[in-house]
């Protein structure tokens, strides 16, 4: 009941720090009393009114950001997904009965939350399809999907961000939605997957050595596979759009795996893993020798589009997006669209969104 993003807890949090506010004020002469026992006992209620206060701000920072979906995701602890998770490999198509369980978005979006396992990561973990008005009414119809109308795009989130963050918090499903409006003739099929599946450690969306986790696997190949069986279509290449870490996502796994991807959008991104502290140090170096952008650059076969957009005011992005513009990137078509104002937040990137998905309809 009591949910981490419940509306319920929130406001059952409001409550309990205006009742605990207005109690001292009101009964503060009373309370005060001579003695270490009374002193204690007062500046416990302070105490409790800071941490009531604290929460709340909290849970409403969360519920507008989608940094964590459960009280175990906060604590770090990984929610285990495997019981119920269809395998990549034996997705079966959609169908009407499937479709029921989903929830209703603007334009006659259908969004599905799926609970997949890769096949090749073995990992098990949340992937949400947000299915356009037009491939409703194919699968409704037992018609295949006309892929030369419709596009894939993968969606990645920052970190600590759950694939929620996208659908609350950067309202995708508008932007989606107003999409065939601004480009007619053309509907985006929006996946948008867990990118931190290992509760507080920061993957980065890289396959650590020596049998760690593989989230690259995960977001490229196992996901793929997935959907491409679960909506009937042949394999294609998709467009990539990612916010933060997610930016950093999008170019890497764009050029690591051009055969899956035709084009990428870095949103206040960077160019290079940029792990924390904790992170093993052997496997650091290993990463950081492994995912060199330059390197991978190099490995490439033909020709990556991209589409970079850095504010101004977001500072370690800015400075990064600069750094990478001004090394010699022959295999990268780049745009580059430069924010006058604003930080690190969604309010920033909510406004690039509908360009963003545009841009990736003729790339």
């Amino acid at each position: 009941m009591f949910e981490l993003t419940s509306g319920l807890t929130l406001w059952l949090l409001i409550c309990l720090s205006v009742a605990a506010i207005l109690s001292i004020a009101l009964l503060w002469q009373k309370l005060f009393r001579k003695g270490f026992l009374n002193f204690f006992t007062r500046l416990l209620l302070l105490l409790l009114c800071q941490v009531l206060i604290l929460s709340t701000v909290g849970i409403a920072i969360n519920r507008s950001n989608g940094f964590y979906t459960s009280w175990s995701d906060l604590m770090g602890k990984p929610v285990d997904f495997s019981a119920t998770a269809i395998s990549s490999n034996q997705a079966t198509t959609l169908d009407t009965s499937i479709l029921e369980g989903a929830s209703k978005a603007q334009g006659g979006q259908l969004i599905l939350k799926e609970i997949v396992k890769g096949q090749n990561s073995g990992i098990s973990n949340v992937v949400y399809l947000v299915l356009p008005k037009s491939v409703v009414s194919s699968i409704r119809n037992g018609k295949p999907i006309d892929m030369t109308r419709t596009k894939v795009v993968e969606l990645l989130a920052g970190y600590p961000s759950q694939p929620e963050f996208w659908l609350r918090s950067l309202n995708i499903a508008q932007a989606l939605a107003y999409s065939p409006k601004a480009n007619p003739g053309i509907s985006i099929i929006g996946v948008i997957p867990a990118v931190n599946v290992a509760g507080k450690e920061d993957l980065e969306c890289m396959n650590f050595p020596n049998g760690g986790i593989q989230t690259e696997t995960w977001l490229s190949t196992d996901l793929h596979s997935f959907v491409n069986r679960r909506l009937g279509i042949a394999p294609s290449r998709w467009g990539l759009m990612g916010v933060s870490t997610g930016g950093w996502c999008s170019a890497m796994l764009s050029i690591k795996h051009e055969d899956l991807f035709s084009a990428a959008v870095s949103i206040a991104g960077y160019y290079r893993p940029a792990l924390n502290k904790k992170t093993d140090p052997v496997a650091k170096l290993q990463l950081e020798k492994d995912y060199e952008f330059s390197k991978l650059e190099q490995a490439m076969t033909g020709t990556m589009d991209m589409l970079l957009i850095a504010s101004v005011g977001d500072i370690y992005s800015f400075k990064e997006t600069n750094k990478f513009r001004a090394l010699p990137h022959p295999t990268i078509n780049y745009q580059y669209i430069e924010i006058a104002s604003g930080g690190h937040n969604a309010r920033v990137w909510i406004s690039q969104l509908s360009g963003a998905l545009d841009w990736l309809k003729k790339h």
